[in-house]
């Protein structure tokens, strides 16, 4: 890729301004990712699988996702434009992911071999202190999620969702975001319904 695509700059741009990195090697990201053009309800990583590589939204939305006991899907986590995903563990320990990563949305990723990369920073320190901070992000946005989970009850989560996610509460269709939460569609159609009683009495 050239170290002028727009995708390459939006994520110089994402280093700079979302993860606070005094990062602006265009020309670094340019030789180590490569970008990939994605339909919806694509897979990027299936669970059985070893991951090997990282991304960043360019445009779209993907989840993170893994089938219960009863053969469900129950969604992880959502990531949309200018994140970052790393499926740590399985990049960490080469175990296979017990994840699904899948487009839900048509969209387009820089996509990178996770263990080239980071070798790249071993000699440049901008791009290592750029992998950390990413790499810190991803493990708090897993970190903020499990603690919601364990101490909110639907309410709670879904008031946290909406403010974490507004866009995203607006994209996604209700069964996705009841996944989410570990709640039915029907159990959140009835929070979202008191939600919005309780807006219109204070109005």
């Amino acid at each position: 890729m050239a170290p002028d695509h727009p995708d390459i700059q939006l994520f110089t741009q994402s280093l700079q301004q979302i993860y606070r990195c005094e990062f602006s090697d265009n020309s670094l990201l340019a030789q180590q990712f490569s970008i990939r053009t994605l339909t919806e309800k694509e897979h990027l990583i299936e669970a059985g699988q070893v991951a090997r590589e990282v991304f960043f939204i360019a445009e779209g939305i993907l989840r993170v996702y893994y089938i219960d006991r009863d053969g469900n899907e129950a969604n992880q986590q959502f990531y949309q434009n200018c994140e970052v995903i790393a499926p740590v563990f399985s990049l960490t320990t080469s175990e296979p992911s017990p994840f699904y990563l899948q487009a839900l949305t048509p969209g387009r990723v820089l996509v990178a071999d996770y263990q080239k990369l980071h070798q790249a920073g071993v000699d440049n320190l901008a791009w290592l202190t750029a992998e950390n901070a990413l790499l810190k992000s991803v493990f708090l946005k897993t970190a903020r999620r499990e603690a919601q989970m364990l101490l909110g009850d639907a309410e709670q989560r879904y008031r946290w969702f909406l403010k974490e996610n507004q866009q995203l509460a607006e994209q996604l269709p209700l069964y996705q975001i009841a996944s989410y939460l570990g709640v039915t569609p029907v159990s959140l159609s009835r929070v979202r319904k008191k939600l919005s009683q309780s807006l219109a009495n204070q109005s």
